[in-house]
């Protein structure tokens, strides 16, 4: 053979050196993970199992499963995730063949580490790349409903892997109207000549470019050339408005031009986390009923069975008491709870009415205990003596139709000493911004979810509703029938009821939108 036949051998040797290493035996692949990080990865691990340790990337009959792989990562973005996260520059390096695999330890290191990858960007489409941020964890929680190492290897080994997204990710209406918003974003700031609008005038009018503009921008109208009469427009401006859970009323005040002038790029973000947590919360509403309060929509869902079986407004905490983010259980239902006035309020807003009219205490229905737990007689204390340093008294709101907790009280242990009560305030509901307690969440409608918690006990709360507000009745425990699960998160984004995508006020300024990726 001449040496320009050996030298063509040689370079036609090395091209497909790819594909050369790729019959690796399942000890040595068993020896490797052993040997290497990978070897506590118990994805990775289960992944190969269920393979009998056979390769799934780095043969040649599988090279399109990198291709889907690759695909996939792609994706990323419009499903609210982060593709750096995914090492997608690598996994198109082996697709295209432009990193070279010399030797079986090369291949293995890349077959391991697509497979690392994909558990990873998988998990993620099924449980969320964030989980919500929370005070008190009492639940501890971890999504575990799908066995995803299992499924990837499934789905390679019957060369399905195209279909592996749509089977993992959760079936829930946020999530689809959410991915459908940042896909529309992502379309809107990769279009040529994109740039984030600024509106500054108030007028309502087709002559307002930055309004139309943005309203397109939002998915709102279908272009920006439309001619759109001025009637029509204030449609879309009440559409826009109800999109930030403002009062849809079509006057461009202040408060909606603020909201249209957060950069797209902002929406997207809070978007992007959003759909993430309901990827996390999805397993746990499959088996069980679950109270999920969300902080910044002052606003209530109870699932079951993966649906939504009742909605209700809240009010929550003021920007200076605010609501704590939690995750707990009810464990009980109080009828006709006392309200323990907290030391602070007890001090910093009674006392001082207080010291002008003892007789407040009586008309509010106050009872003043001492250390002892003992009740005294208000008119026999100086209460000039006390302040906000000092105060050795209990004041207690008796039961009536007064009492600051309603007729209703729901407890789960959380270090913060919040709960979620009935309340006599019932026209605060009304109003569209509703954070106006202490911390504790006021319910609309607590006999519905009394009735839902209490499922096998529906006497307690029918006798309840029937009897009403009774003065000094003495308060009832009844144990939960099953330990309900309530959430409470601040979750920037959520869906209205016909499906469309509605963002919050971020009213605690937990986010700096600006700096986050």
């Amino acid at each position: 053979m001449s040496n320009r036949k050996i030298i063509l051998v040689i370079l036609v040797f090395l091209c497909h050196c790819f594909s050369a290493y790729t019959q690796i035996p399942a000890d040595r692949l068993k020896q490797f993970i052993a040997g290497k990080n990978y070897a506590g990865n118990v994805g990775v691990n289960e992944f190969y199992a269920r393979l009998n340790y056979k390769t799934a990337w780095v043969q040649k009959k599988n090279e399109a499963s990198i291709s889907i792989l690759s695909d996939a990562l792609k994706l990323s973005a419009v499903k609210g995730l982060r593709e750096k996260s995914y090492q997608l520059n690598y996994i198109n390096s082996l697709r295209d063949k432009t990193i070279r695999l010399q030797t079986n330890d090369d291949s293995l290191e890349a077959e391991v580490r697509i497979t690392d990858v994909a558990i990873h960007f998988f998990n993620d489409i099924a449980y969320g790349n964030t989980k919500p941020a929370l005070g008190y964890d009492g639940l501890r929680y971890i999504p575990r409903c799908l066995n995803i190492p299992a499924l990837v290897a499934e789905y390679i080994s019957k060369n399905k892997l195209v279909l592996l997204i749509a089977h993992l990710s959760p079936a829930m209406p946020e999530i689809t109207a959410m991915e459908n918003k940042i896909k529309w974003f992502h379309t809107i700031m990769d279009s040529p000549g994109f740039r984030e609008t600024i509106i500054t005038s108030n007028r309502v009018s087709g002559t307002n470019n930055p309004l139309i503009s943005k309203l397109f921008q939002l998915g709102i109208i279908d272009s920006v050339k439309l001619n759109i009469p001025d009637n029509l427009l204030t449609q879309k401006v009440k559409e826009a408005q109800r999109q930030f859970n403002l009062l849809a009323d079509g006057v461009l005040r202040t408060t909606i031009l603020q909201q249209l002038n957060i950069p797209l790029s902002v929406r997207l973000k809070q978007l992007n986390l959003s759909v993430n947590y309901y990827r996390w919360l999805y397993c746990i509403i499959q088996n069980e009923s679950v109270i999920v309060v969300n902080i910044p929509a002052a606003f209530l869902q109870l699932y079951r069975n993966k649906k939504v079986i009742l909605k209700m407004r809240m009010i929550v905490g003021k920007k200076t008491t605010p609501t704590p983010t939690l995750a707990s259980k009810v464990t009980e239902v109080i009828l006709y709870p006392y309200w323990h006035v907290p030391y602070k309020i007890a001090t910093k807003e009674l006392l001082p009415i207080i010291k002008r009219n003892t007789a407040f205490l009586d008309e509010g229905n106050y009872q003043v205990l001492n250390k002892a737990g003992k009740i005294i007689n208000p008119y026999t204390v100086n209460w000039q003596a006390f302040s906000t340093k000092y105060f050795p008294y209990i004041i207690r709101q008796s039961t009536g139709c007064d009492n600051a907790l309603g007729l209703l009280k729901l407890n789960f242990y959380n270090p913060f000493g919040v709960y979620l009560h009935d309340t006599p305030g019932k026209s605060l509901f009304m109003l569209n911004k509703r954070f106006l307690s202490h911390g504790c969440m006021r319910m609309e409608a607590p006999m519905a979810l009394g009735h839902l918690v209490l499922k096998n006990n529906p006497i307690a709360i029918d006798t309840l509703d029937q009897k009403g507000c009774l003065r000094n009745q003495s308060p009832i425990i009844v144990p939960a029938d099953e330990h309900t699960p309530v959430i409470v998160w601040y979750n920037p984004a959520g869906i209205d009821a016909k499906g469309r995508v509605v963002f919050f006020e971020d009213v605690y300024g937990k986010f700096d939108w600006m700096k986050m990726e």
